[in-house]
């Protein structure tokens, strides 16, 4: 049997009656607290007023006595926060950008009292020094003015100066042309006297005049007889460079290419390479050589000049060369077979000959005919190449560096090499590098002798020179000073006179 239907269904359900109470209990709670905060937050407002939470909830705080509406009040409290926030956070931003331009204005402004106490300093520096300058300009535009007249006045006597010497050039060239003038007056005048004695030399002298030349015929025989006794002066006994000579070995070697010491042919033995200036040659069988050479010709010595198969040419060299031999001789390879020929000496190697030298050469050295009874010397000229010689804008440098053409210091002027002695010695005085034999010739106040000192006997190679004024000057290692003769050692303008003298003698 169903049970009978409930009569309370119009009622609330107790669960919903205690929810109920529950939440209407906690509201109550609630505005009771917020009652108790709002009044606080009223008391506090000026703190709290920004607060999100109160911000958000302003119209609850509102004081009973503010006559705004509830609205008014939170949003004038909103636009307050706002642009309090704001206010702070741009302060907060800018606050130390602002500080900075403060204390840079303010440091602009200590730097513009700076420079105004610097120029007012300038300032005070400036004014004395422009007067001062001020002052230097006048000056100086004073002594402009005056130096322009100076000019002025120096350009005008400059002028009257060159008038002056123009005038004095004409007058020179009118004093020249009546110089002149005369001199050709005199001149012809004396033509005119010298066409009357010639006139009357030839009136007077006509019936004689075959003599004469029979006279002139005989000494022109003479000359060619005698050869050496009027010939050239300055001639030098020399072959061109490329002459060949005849080596021990049976080889041809150029004679520019020989040293002291090479063995010829036949053991002739190589005591001196000598170069010397050049001067006219002749061809002998393809061997170029100087005229007054002299060579073999059978068993006679005759000059070249004077050898029937000798041509004289045009080709002349700056440099010619000849030697020094053991036994007088150089044997020569010509076209047509070898040739003998003297040594630069061309005088027999003896004791007679050296002394006939020796006498010869005193007297042309000293202007002196008599015979001196004078120690023959044990060798040659020769000087160390470490002896020195004063050289044309060269200063003092050792003999070894010169050569042919250089310019060297003589007695009171320059002479000029004209050629160069390499020998082989074997007796010296002095050491080492500061030697020399006692065949050179010292000047010894106004006479010429040998180097007095020891003689050792030494073998050793040195050179001599070949000057055109036939001496020069040498400096020891000690700074000692001598003038002494040259290779030739009476000078090559005189050899050929020397060498007649000293077959004079051996005669």
């Amino acid at each position: 049997m169903e049970a009978p239907p409930s009569t309370q269904q119009g009622l609330i359900e107790p669960k919903y009656i205690f929810v109920g109470m529950t939440i209407a209990l906690i509201l109550g709670i609630v505005s009771f607290e917020q009652v108790g905060i709002t009044n606080e937050v009223i008391t506090d407002w000026s703190d709290r007023r920004c607060d999100l939470d109160i911000l958000m909830t302003a119209f609850r705080y509102k004081p009973p006595d503010d006559p705004r509406s509830v609205a008014t009040f939170a949003s004038d409290n909103f636009q307050f926060c706002i642009t309090t926030k704001t206010t702070t956070y741009l302060e907060t931003i800018f606050g130390l950008l602002f500080e900075l331009l403060r204390k840079q204005f303010a440091a602009g402004e200590i730097m513009t009292k700076v420079f105004k106490v610097l120029r007012v300093q300038l300032n005070t520096l400036y004014v004395p020094f422009s007067e001062m300058m001020n002052k230097f300009f006048n000056k100086f535009s004073q002594i402009g003015a005056m130096s322009a007249r100076i000019f002025q006045q120096i350009f005008m006597a400059m002028k009257k100066a060159a008038s002056t010497a123009i005038a004095t050039i004409f007058i020179a060239l009118s004093l020249q042309t009546v110089f002149l003038n005369t001199i050709d007056f005199i001149i012809k005048v004396l033509m005119i006297v010298l066409y009357i004695c010639m006139a009357l030399i030839f009136i007077f002298f006509l019936p004689i005049l075959p003599l004469l030349v029979i006279v002139l015929i005989t000494v022109i025989g003479i000359e060619q007889a005698m050869p050496g006794a009027t010939g050239p002066m300055s001639v030098v006994f020399c072959f061109h460079k490329h002459t060949n000579v005849i080596m021990k070995s049976g080889n041809l070697q150029h004679i520019s290419s020989l040293k002291p010491g090479d063995i010829l042919h036949d053991n002739i033995l190589v005591q001196a390479v000598i170069e010397v200036p050049g001067e006219q040659l002749y061809n002998l069988d393809n061997v170029l050589v100087s005229g007054y050479h002299c060579i073999y010709e059978g068993d006679e010595v005759i000059y070249v000049k004077d050898h029937p198969r000798a041509i004289k040419i045009l080709e002349k060299e700056d440099t010619l060369w000849t030697l020094i031999t053991n036994k007088r001789e150089i044997p020569v390879m010509g076209s047509k077979g070898p040739l003998r020929f003297l040594d630069w000496d061309e005088i027999a190697d003896s004791k007679e000959a050296e002394k006939a030298w020796e006498m010869v050469a005193y007297g042309i050295l000293n202007d002196s005919n008599t015979t001196v009874n004078t120690r023959v010397p044990t060798y040659a000229p020769c000087l160390d190449y470490s002896l020195k010689v004063w050289m044309y804008q060269g200063g003092w440098r050792p003999l070894h560096v010169v050569k042919v053409g250089d310019w060297i210091y003589g007695k009171d002027c320059y002479v000029k090499i004209t050629g160069i002695c390499h020998r082989i010695v074997h007796t010296a005085i002095g050491s080492k590098q500061d030697r020399m034999t006692d065949g050179n010739w010292i000047l010894d106040g106004e006479n010429w002798k040998h180097p007095e000192g020891k003689v050792e006997e030494i073998t050793w190679q040195g050179m001599q020179l070949i000057t055109d004024l036939g001496y020069f000057k040498i400096q020891m290692m000690n700074g000692q000073e001598y003038l002494v003769r040259d290779f030739t050692e009476i000078g090559s303008n005189m050899i050929l006179e020397a060498h007649t003298r000293v077959e004079e003698l051996l005669e």
